[in-house]
């Protein structure tokens, strides 16, 4: 079967296709026929080396998949051969087939995409995560045009709250006020800080929201309010976010992390408010597609920061 692979770490070069054995499932688990497979940070920064755990080489990326159900190992009652599905995993993504457990195998309702179905995977799910670590009138979201950032403004937006939307140029801008944001910025302008204040009667945001880290990570702790907290989730720029720790005592804010594997067995939960979301027609999902064969070009264009939405090969 067809499947992308990474022999040694370095940049997207690396990556090769290669065809590789057809998985079986075993008992309790599934065989997808992979359509379209998410493209993530997290598989740049593996094949870069990076990430909390090594992995061991040759290594497939990926961990978000949608397709249809090939086969089923015994013990299997639910799922069916031929039903359209996703699945997160915990690797192996990028592939023409994969095996995965029956129990985490989620049914696509009618008029869920596959390409689409790769953002609630983790992007919605995540986002969600985000929202919940506290009760906040007022948000800021870094990366807004992003995968997770796109999602962060509509659910935001659907729970009632103010959103001011940061991208990285004017060319997104109008990407994030489609999403509904109440103000967008783009932290190319020097004094984009200024401009969230502004927005915001000069109290500042109750979150923001971090996935770039570096200076404007750091930047964005200044947009906080008081007592407002920041949420960190992600370093695109390769550089961690700084913080000021007079300025956080001074105005008695707080800065955490998150990462949704912290909290696994609320997925279902998170599942059922983006699918509730969606059949109502209140999320939409961007997507960027790229066929199986330009995986390099897919991340990166991911890498370098010049997409839209989710990122997502499709393997037909």
């Amino acid at each position: 079967m067809l499947a992308v692979q990474f022999p040694k770490h370095g940049e997207a070069d690396v990556l090769q296709l290669v065809d590789l054995p057809l998985p079986q499932p075993g008992a309790n688990e599934v065989l997808i026929k992979v359509t379209a497979a998410g493209v993530n940070y997290a598989d740049i920064w593996q094949r870069r080396g990076g990430g909390p755990r090594p992995v061991a080489l040759p290594y497939v990326p990926g961990y978000e998949v949608a397709g249809t159900i090939a086969a089923v190992g015994s013990g299997v009652l639910q799922a069916q051969v031929g039903q359209r599905v996703m699945a997160l995993l915990p690797s192996g993504g990028y592939a023409a087939y994969v095996v995965a457990p029956a129990a985490q195998v989620i049914p696509l309702p009618a008029g869920l995409g596959y390409a689409q179905a790769t953002a609630l995977l983790s992007q919605g799910p995540t986002a969600v995560g985000l929202l919940n670590t506290g009760h906040y009138a007022s948000v800021l979201v870094l990366a807004a045009a992003g995968g997770v950032g796109s999602l962060l403004v509509q659910i935001a937006k659907n729970r009632g709250q103010r959103v001011i939307a940061a991208v990285g140029n004017e060319a997104k801008k109008a990407a994030a006020q489609a999403s509904g944001a109440d103000a967008v910025v783009s932290y190319a302008d020097a004094d984009w800080v200024q401009q969230v204040r502004a927005a915001t009667a000069e109290l500042g945001v109750d979150a923001s929201f971090d996935a770039i880290g570096g200076q404007v990570g750091a930047q964005a702790l200044q947009a906080l309010s008081i007592g407002g907290t920041g949420v960190v989730y992600g370093a695109a720029s390769g550089e961690p976010t700084k913080l000021d720790a007079q300025q956080l005592m001074g105005q008695r804010q707080a800065v955490r992390g998150y990462s949704l594997f912290g909290e696994m067995d609320k997925l279902g939960s998170y599942m059922e408010e983006l699918l509730g979301y969606f059949q109502a027609g209140k999320l939409h999902l961007p997507v960027q597609t790229y066929p199986v064969a330009e995986v390099q070009a897919a991340q990166q264009a991911l890498e370098s920061r010049q997409t839209q939405g989710k990122v997502v090969l499709l393997f037909e």
